[in-house]
């Protein structure tokens, strides 16, 4: 898919249902983020829908929640979505972002109405604020009045392998060498992330990888890295898509999401991936309002899915859902990646993706990355 036309209509598609024309952007890089988060966000698709004598009775109260696919979802449904309904009788419908905006025409005009609460990447989040696609809730209707973007969570992304295909414990330098492990590797399609692996891979400690990216020699580098590996590399755009590629066998090694890798693991006799848990990838997520211009300018609904975002957020359901997730430190994890208890060491922390280097750098470094992709 031509990525530029993708971001030509994801931006035509956010101004249509803004009903208020263009405006020059204050920074370059909100632009370029607020585009990229449109474009990467995509299709609703229904996964908690019920049957159609059901679907019958959906109404704009009905609280849409939007997350990107992947195991995550399942948690969330059973320390959140669940308790939530069950405690106010309020019908929650997940859907998950599939990675590209349909146009508006193409709205049935059946899915339920109202704003709908977003699971981002924070500094998508802090972009959509800035640019007005996501809505700051009215004083007084939360606890949290005034913020747009409401922290939620981390993943945390570690490389990954099918141990029935490679034996041993490899690391990014391994990832990079197809000559000795031959076989497809599994990347993001952003830079974010991206970047940092190919320059772990080409040496360079995981303390400076920033300092070495700040420089126009650092990027250099880093392009060099993935064009070495560029022939390899199947791309992926959600933590779904990350995991799919490897229990497909469509790739040796991939970066993947822990909470995939445990739920894959969890669910089979003999673990089927292993993990490598230093360094991580930890990429933190903010609860997001995304206007709906099908709610008639009904109120209600805007009140619901606030007041969900409100209880979501308080001290006991994160630490419910804190509790829920897969880390570096979880044994669970190592046990089923093939790591015996007694010998699990003391993990150091993630590294997590610098936001304040991308805000500064994104709008520079996107569009190399993107006109890199095509070069195909």
């Amino acid at each position: 898919m031509n990525s530029g036309l993708t971001l030509q209509r994801a931006t035509q598609y956010v101004l249509l249902r803004q009903n208020k024309p263009a405006r020059p952007p204050r920074r370059a890089f909100r632009c370029t983020a607020s585009a990229i988060l449109m474009a990467t966000l995509g299709v609703l698709i229904t996964t908690t829908s019920g049957q159609a004598t059901r679907a019958r009775r959906v109404h704009t109260h009905t609280i849409v929640v939007g997350s990107p696919p992947g195991a995550l979802n399942s948690i969330l449904n059973e320390v959140l979505w669940t308790p939530f309904a069950r405690s106010t009788r309020q019908r929650i419908t997940t859907v998950a972002w599939s990675g590209t905006l349909p146009a508006p025409e193409h709205r049935t005009g059946k899915e339920p109405r109202g704003p709908a609460l977003l699971l981002a990447a924070d500094d998508a989040a802090a972009a959509g604020c800035h640019d007005g696609v996501f809505l700051t809730p009215a004083a007084g209707t939360s606890g949290d009045a005034g913020l747009c973007a409401v922290p939620a969570l981390s993943l945390d992304f570690a490389l990954a392998w099918d141990t029935s295909r490679f034996h041993g414990k490899p690391d990014w330098t391994d990832f990079w060498d197809v000559a000795r492990h031959p076989g497809k590797r599994g990347l993001r399609a952003d830079p974010r992330g991206t970047l940092e692996a190919a320059l772990l891979s080409d040496g360079v400690p995981p303390d400076a990888l920033y300092r070495v990216l700040s420089t126009p020699d650092g990027i250099d580098r880093a392009f060099r890295r993935l064009t070495q590996l560029r022939p390899y590399v199947v791309w992926w755009n959600t933590p779904a898509e990350a995991m799919k590629i490897l229990t497909t066998g469509a790739a040796l090694m991939g970066m993947a999401a822990m909470t995939d890798i445990f739920g894959i693991n969890a669910a089979t006799p003999e673990p089927g991936f292993g993990v490598s848990t230093f360094p991580l990838f930890r990429i933190s997520y903010d609860w997001v309002l995304l206007p709906d211009t099908t709610s008639n300018g009904a109120t209600s609904g805007t009140d619901a899915i606030t007041a969900l975002r409100t209880w979501i957020t308080r001290p006991e359901q994160k630490q419910a859902l804190s509790a829920r997730m897969p880390s570096a430190e979880d044994s669970t994890v190592n046990q089923a990646a093939g790591h015996p208890p007694a010998t699990i060491p003391h993990m150091p922390p993630a590294i997590p993706l610098n936001n304040a280097f991308w805000r500064d750098h994104l709008n520079v470094i996107q569009p190399r990355f993107s006109q890199w992709l095509s070069e195909h």
